[in-house]
């Protein structure tokens, strides 16, 4: 009988503790439900200040992508603005220049036409006598150039003839260091142009030998010196080829 009604007071007992187990279980399902309830919509808030922030977000970057566009068209104007007002500097400096230019031109050409009309003489007349100007001067150079031709053709002449007797007036000057190349021939009359004159050191009479490739062609005397050139005869009796454009030529003192 003890036995039954201990094991039914410990049954009871154990009802009771699952009683209040359940119902503490049940207070904290509460609880956590509540909880979750509470969660559930702080996380819908949050989720929706997350949208409203993103779209902002979104609007800001909007906005700044447009800022920036509109500060590159900004900066590309005022680029544009400033080469055309450099463009424009430009020109006004070179037309500033020209209007100068033009001016101090006006005046010369009213200078020189003050003095035409001073001389009180017709303008085809002036023409007139430019014209024989130039023609006189050009006849002028023309004899200069021939009388040229005909002096170096004597003193070719007289230095050929002087070979040919064998004249020996005075011995040749020195020109110690004076070289030179071949840059014509004339076969005709057998003299040559040297391309060194009386800057490089060549003088007058002066004999110099021709060479090529290290071997005696013929020797040569000077007849005529000019400042960057010089003419000289071929002496026939140290012929020993045809001189040709491109020998060169050094004194003997060498």
């Amino acid at each position: 009988m003890l036995t039954r009604i201990s094991l039914i007071v410990a049954i009871l007992a154990s009802i009771g503790s699952l009683l209040v187990s359940h119902l503490q279980l049940s207070k904290k399902i509460t609880g956590l439900e509540s909880d979750l309830a509470s969660t559930r919509a702080q996380l819908g808030q949050t989720q929706s200040e997350l949208t409203e922030a993103n779209s902002k977000l979104a609007e800001t970057t909007e906005l700044v992508d447009k800022t920036q566009r509109q500060l590159d068209q900004t900066n590309q104007r005022l680029a544009d603005m400033t080469n055309r007002a450099k463009q424009q500097q430009d020109r006004a400096d070179r037309a500033e220049k020209d209007l100068n230019e033009t001016k101090t031109e006006l005046t010369a050409n009213q200078r020189e036409l003050a003095a035409w009309k001073a001389l009180d003489i017709p303008v085809d007349e002036v023409r007139n006598r430019l014209q024989d100007l130039i023609k006189v001067n050009n006849a002028f150079v023309a004899q200069q150039d021939e009388n040229g031709i005909l002096l170096r053709k004597v003193n070719e002449l007289k230095g050929r003839l002087d070979d040919i007797l064998g004249v020996d007036e005075t011995p040749p000057p020195a020109m110690p260091g004076v070289s030179g190349k071949v840059v014509a021939v004339d076969p005709q009359w057998d003299f040559v142009v040297l391309d060194v004159g009386g800057k490089g050191g060549a003088l007058q009479r002066g004999e110099m030998l021709i060479n090529r490739d290290g071997r005696l062609v013929a020797k040569v005397r000077i007849t005529r010196v000019e400042a960057d050139y010089c003419f000289a005869n071929v002496m026939s009796n140290w012929k020993q080829a045809d001189v040709v454009v491109g020998d060169e030529a050094i004194s003997r003192e060498q």
